[in-house]
């Protein structure tokens, strides 16, 4: 980091970051909450570009802030993807309050649909009892992320824990799947691209196996 930062303001609010991001990065447990006004931060510092004068670019700025407070780079973009797409709809409090799960699911259904922060989606968003997968499936149900068809909500619970090799291997499946004929489209929404992953990979795993299939049974 330069020690010549010229402008006040920038010096101000590069320091007030810089207190929110060590005070989530000590509270592991909060990471899902209350980060919006270290959000609404990152964004003023990219808007103005504050990090001019301290930092060489903003990438290393947001290196810095990640290596600093032990948060991940990609966590850390997320923070400002939800405060840039949601601004306007949604208040520092409110973000903080429903947490980055439920936060970069309203960011992905605004992206596609400009519609998609309603008073029914923001109210499910920040009800403590509305898992993320309600929040989606609401998404879904009312249309705001693709038209109603004959399609129903699948929810395969596919969060969990991994170490090194098991991420090393779902990773490489996951990459393999994606550019294997009929390749997966980068232009369709991501829900759209998992969907497109996840079938290749059970029709794979089918080809061989369809025979241990226990009909009936399901997830």
């Amino acid at each position: 980091m330069s020690e010549q930062i010229i402008n006040p303001a920038a010096q101000t609010k590069l320091a007030e970051v810089e207190t929110l991001a060590a005070e989530l990065g000590r509270a592991e447990a909060q990471l899902e909450s209350g980060y919006g006004s270290l959000a609404f931060g990152l964004k003023e510092v990219a808007d103005n570009r504050y990090w001019e004068g301290a930092y060489k670019s903003f990438g290393e700025y947001i290196t810095h802030l990640g290596d600093t407070h032990k948060i991940g780079r990609a966590q850390i973009y997320n923070f400002l993807s939800t405060a840039r797409t949601l601004e306007g709809d949604v208040t520092v409090e409110q973000l903080s309050a429903m947490g980055i799960s439920k936060a970069l699911a309203l960011t992905s259904a605004k992206k596609g649909n400009d519609g998609a922060v309603t008073e029914a989606t923001l109210a499910a968003a920040l009800a403590p009892k509305v898992s993320v997968n309600d929040l989606n499936k609401l998404l879904f149900e009312s249309g705001i992320l693709i038209a109603p068809d004959d399609s129903s909500w699948l929810d395969l619970e596919m969060e969990f824990m991994v170490d090194d090799s098991e991420r090393q291997v779902i990773q490489s499946a996951i990459s393999a799947a994606r550019h294997t004929d009929p390749v997966t489209r980068s232009d369709i929404k991501p829900f759209a691209q998992r969907k497109d992953i996840m079938l290749k990979l059970c029709e794979s795993y089918l080809a061989d196996h369809s025979h241990l299939v226990i009909e009936g049974e399901t997830v």
